[in-house]
């Protein structure tokens, strides 16, 4: 593939047997950047966008690969978290067109904060399952934890929810959610 913008993903770091990032054994890839600024961030590091590794869309498939036979039989797939994994859009759905040829599960760990342009919901009908955190219910109350209110999150959530993806709301207890 060719090596240009839309084929880089900015990668803080990989995780190769993830059990709590979605079902079954999960391939986990964080990537580097987050324009939010949650006062209970676990991941803090992740925040800076221009940092990070940069790999091509072919490194990071041949890397999951090797593992697919561990990951398939589980019922696990790849997970993209972050950061904020919907800043690089254009390159995931890159990377979620090269996993589906190989009937790889995708899931994606998100705010949900973003408008929904034709290219965030071109990935999201590439994406299996959403690990949706949405930061707070109330707008005000989001605004004080991570600096913006809530409305995109959950407009993000209701397309979702419209279109009937399966999605998890990491902020509650439940199981998997199939609306």
């Amino acid at each position: 593939m060719e090596n240009n913008k839309n084929k880089m993903l900015r990668v803080h770091s990989f995780e190769s047997f993830g059990t709590v990032d979605g079902p079954g054994i999960r391939y986990v890839i964080f990537l580097q950047g987050c324009h939010l600024r949650c006062k209970y961030c676990q991941n803090r590091d992740t925040w800076e966008e221009k940092t990070g590794t940069l790999y091509s869309i072919d490194e990071v498939v041949k890397q999951i690969l090797k593992y697919q036979n561990y990951i398939k039989p589980s019922g696990g797939g790849v997970t993209v978290s972050g950061g904020e994994p919907l800043l690089q859009t254009k390159v995931l759905i890159s990377l979620f067109e090269e996993l589906k040829k190989y009937g790889i599960h995708t899931a994606i760990d998100t705010s949900g904060m973003f408008s929904l342009t034709d290219n965030v919901k071109k990935l999201i009908d590439l994406t299996d399952l959403f690990l949706l955190d949405i930061k707070h219910i109330v707008p005000q109350k989001s605004k004080e934890l991570v600096g913006f209110s809530n409305e995109l999150e959950i407009a993000f959530a209701k397309y979702l929810s419209d279109i009937r993806k399966t999605y998890m709301d990491k902020t509650s207890s439940c199981s998997w959610i199939y609306r």
